[in-house]
């Protein structure tokens, strides 16, 4: 092994390809067809246990109705998906955003709430960079807080609150892939089947 001289280490070379760490998260646009789908389950698992008390011979069509009513919803659903990618910032830039979303400890606690929601925003349009969707393929983004704001006006809370904790995770944690997914030794995927 050959002993490596700093005094001929080029680290402007070696940094040179070097990247912010990035991760992503999946919302779905279409959370109001999850009641309907809950709902029809119910009603497969009242009709399934119907049948089988009564022995129904050849099923029950409104069994199969309940079924693929349920299974075209689903595929809605998954229509639905869109991607977040969510790059980690340079601590310049979270100084900076913070600089211009303060955290007044005067203010009272509904104005304290509002500035964090603000600060809050202002993070994530900056970490988002690209989106996709199964019909759309992966796009560089630039969000906007105004853009933020329609996001969990449309999606919810809970669906925000995931972006905001996969940005939070990017920005504090060591990137690391799934480690399912990591080559072994022989340098083949875990995942491989073999």
């Amino acid at each position: 092994m050959t002993e490596l001289n700093p005094a001929e280490f080029d680290f402007e070379a070696w940094i040179d390809d070097a990247r912010l760490p990035e991760d992503s998260e999946t919302v779905y646009k279409r959370g109001d067809l999850v009641a309907k789908i809950n709902h029809l389950a119910r009603q497969i698992r009242v009709e399934t246990d119907a049948i089988g008390i009564e022995k129904v011979s050849g099923g029950s069509p409104l069994l199969a109705k309940l079924k693929k009513e349920r299974e075209e919803l689903m595929k809605a659903f998954a229509r639905s998906e869109v991607t977040f990618y969510l790059r980690a910032l340079p601590q310049n830039k979270i100084k900076e955003l913070v600089d211009q979303h303060p955290l007044s400890d005067d203010a009272s606690r509904e104005d304290q709430m509002a500035q964090r929601v603000a600060l809050n925003r202002a993070l994530l349009a900056e970490s988002i960079v690209a989106l996709e969707s199964p019909t759309l393929e992966k796009r560089d983004i630039k969000m906007t807080i105004p853009l933020v704001a329609t996001l969990e006006a449309k999606l919810g809370a809970a669906q925000l609150s995931k972006l905001l904790a996969k940005r939070q995770q990017v920005q504090s944690e060591a990137p690391a892939p799934d480690a399912d997914f990591l080559p072994d030794a022989s340098g083949t995927s875990q995942d491989s089947g073999q």
